[in-house]
């Protein structure tokens, strides 16, 4: 599968998912909010299964903490959407997931977006 499908799968998965969101983004007429972790983990591992080695990047946009990965340098921000102003890459760091197998939240969310 390539990376653009996977993100897509992912993507088109979010709006059907306000389960997998942490409680006080529940609600949120925007389906990106706080999906940005979960996303992020789902499509770094669904890649990773494909042979492509993503990044996890962390940065405070906007007064919460934003995930997203880096492809060879390139952005690949799957929520971007979440926000009103653009994120500001260039203060962002490396940072590993919080597991090394998927969260329980990224499974579900990797199982939905393979249905």
């Amino acid at each position: 599968m390539l990376l653009s499908d996977i993100v897509d799968r992912v993507r088109g998965v979010l709006a059907g998912s306000d389960d997998l969101r942490r409680p006080e983004y529940r609600g949120n007429p925007n389906f990106y909010a706080g999906h940005c972790y979960v996303a992020s983990e789902a499509i770094y591992h669904l890649a990773k299964n494909e042979g492509i080695r993503l990044k996890p990047m962390f940065v405070y946009h906007e007064h919460t903490p934003h995930w997203y990965l880096c492809d060879s340098g390139e952005i690949l921000d799957p929520t971007k959407e979440q926000f009103s102003t653009p994120v500001d890459y260039s203060s962002a760091k490396g940072k590993g997931f919080l597991t090394k197998k998927p969260s329980k939240r990224a499974a579900t969310l990797i199982k939905r977006a393979l249905l």
